[in-house]
């Protein structure tokens, strides 16, 4: 019994692998005999969806300013140092604060996109993303303006799409 259920979950990753593989083939590939038949499998045994989904194919990037002291101030990075700092020294503290700072500015995000700009200064959310902004990012000090640029980069085609941007005076 031990034997069949190997034998079973070494096929399934072989599967997977060369459906893993059939995903970064170049288009004319996937037109063949063998590129239709890989999809119809991996159609029936749910593979391939890791590769297919936008979410595992886009990413996010914050950029912040602030204009403090008559100047703007150079722009500065939310996430990725956060994240970068976790990679390099296995800090769960600068994980957990990441992905706070990727919560709030998701929900200012997601009530910038429906309800507008205006709306979103006035929400819950925005307060809240913005008191954390000023309290860990800027030692708790208000500056006299503040601007904001959240992108969505697609991983296929390395394209950086601008998604939302604006200035407010906290």
């Amino acid at each position: 019994m031990k034997r069949i259920i190997t034998i079973l979950t070494g096929v399934a990753l072989l599967c997977y692998f060369f459906i893993a593989i059939y995903n970064f083939c170049p288009p004319f590939y996937k037109q063949s005999y063998v590129g239709r038949a890989s999809n119809k499998v991996s159609g029936i045994l749910g593979f391939g969806v890791l590769f297919d989904r936008m979410l595992s194919l886009t990413g996010r990037s914050v950029t912040y300013r602030f204009y403090q002291g008559g100047r703007w101030q150079e722009n500065k990075l939310l996430l990725e140092p956060l994240f970068d700092d976790y990679r390099a020294t296995g800090n769960l503290t600068s994980l957990k604060h990441c992905r706070l700072d990727t919560r709030l500015v998701s929900d200012i995000h997601k009530t910038a996109r429906r309800k507008g700009i205006q709306k979103m200064k006035e929400s819950k959310a925005y307060a809240e993303f913005l008191d954390h902004l000023l309290y860990s990012h800027n030692q708790n000090i208000r500056p006299d303006s503040l601007e904001i640029f959240y992108y969505i980069r697609n991983y296929e085609t390395d394209a950086l799409h601008l998604s939302l941007n604006f200035k407010d005076k906290p």
